[in-house]
């Protein structure tokens, strides 16, 4: 019998001798009539829709990774784009992170519902792909509520569009390195970065680097607290955004990963709490900040000497500039001055999804501290 990896990579590259059969297989997957990707039943989770003048809901009777059949009184022409809101039975829940929003399309109708196809689904051998490697990620995490299997699909479906080459890629990732938690949370990341790009929709990526894809995903996916998520979502989706290319997007990636949880909560306070002013030259720049030793490692969680060695890492990644009090040793004690490089603000900024000037995103609220700091 063929592993998991090697199958995988067998459809994922084809060969002469399994391409036809590789194709034959993934016809179920966009022949609307054949047996579809495993489809599993589902209860009490529902999908609500906007009707013109009012929300209203059905119940999802199952689901797969390419579509899934909706029970309800409406009865839309094939091809119809069907805009869904999908969570579990009840009101409609307030926090994003529990729901999930995707367009889907009309492909038959059934005497009590519809049967929808996710719209990212193509007719082409590269969204086959994808969906190949879907029904693997499936396999392989075996998620216990529809919930994650949910979730899975959409995180997949916005990493096709916005990384709509890096199938191969992921899939080697996924088949030889990812555990099933790592793969749960590169979905967590990824549907972060799609809420980030949701709230603002003229700032969506044109195309992501899948090796840039990969790293970000398979880094930040080792990580255990989900706040983190958040900052590797922004990078996620500024990775195309770096005028200077591929490269140095990773260079920020890297540096951002040789952070533990206790550092990284120090760059946030400092990046957050210092003073901001634009400098003649149009950079960015950050005052000085002055902390209480005790008050900032309560803050941040540290403890005793924890608290000068997080420091020192950040120094020694040049995020930080940091002094001791020149007045008395007892200060030099109790006091700690710090200052956020060019460099940290520049990644916090990334580390928040921001994709344009850098002016913009500290300057903002208060456009006329920008003008009054030139």
């Amino acid at each position: 019998m063929i592993g998991r990896a090697s199958w995988l990579g067998k459809v994922l590259k084809p060969d002469s001798d399994t391409l036809a059969a590789s194709i034959n297989w993934l016809e179920k997957f966009v022949t609307p009539d054949a047996d579809r990707a495993e489809r599993r039943r589902v209860e009490q989770f529902a999908a609500y829709r906007w009707n013109g003048s009012a929300l209203v809901h059905g119940m999802v009777r199952d689901i797969s990774s390419s579509g899934l059949y909706l029970v309800t009184d409406e009865r839309w022409q094939p091809g119809s784009i069907i805009a869904l809101t999908l969570q579990r039975e009840g009101p409609l829940d307030p926090d994003p992170a529990r729901r999930i929003t995707t367009q889907t399309k009309v492909i038959r109708c059934g005497p009590d519902g519809v049967g929808l196809s996710f719209l990212w689904a193509k007719d082409d051998p590269r969204s086959r792909q994808w969906e190949t490697l879907l029904e693997c990620l499936i396999h392989q995490t075996r998620p216990g509520d529809m919930q994650t299997l949910v979730r899975i699909v959409e995180a997949f479906a916005f990493l096709g569009q916005i990384c709509p080459d890096g199938v191969v890629a992921l899939g080697e990732w996924v088949s030889t390195r990812a555990s099933s938690h790592k793969v749960l949370t590169a979905v967590s990341i990824a549907l972060k970065a799609k809420l980030l790009l949701d709230q603002n929709p003229a700032a969506h990526p044109l195309s992501i680097d899948p090796q840039v894809a990969v790293r970000i995903l398979e880094v930040g996916s080792a990580t255990h607290e989900e706040w983190l998520h958040r900052y590797w979502a922004g990078l996620l989706i500024t990775a195309s955004a770096s005028s200077s290319g591929d490269d140095a997007h990773l260079q920020f990636v890297e540096i951002f990963s040789q952070l533990t949880s206790i550092p990284i909560r120090i760059f946030t306070v400092v990046c957050t709490k210092s003073t901001k002013v634009l400098l003649q030259s149009g950079e960015v720049a950050a005052k000085r900040l002055t902390f209480n030793t005790e008050e900032l490692a309560a803050t941040v969680g540290a403890r005793g000497p924890q608290l000068q060695r997080d420091l020192q890492s950040l120094a020694s990644l040049h995020l930080i500039e940091k002094s001791a009090p020149t007045t008395s040793a007892l200060l030099a004690v109790s006091e700690t001055l710090i200052t956020a490089t060019p460099l940290a603000l520049q990644l916090f900024a990334l580390c928040n999804g921001h994709r344009g000037p850098l002016p913009d995103f500290y300057f903002a609220d208060d456009p006329q501290a920008a003008a009054t700091s030139r």
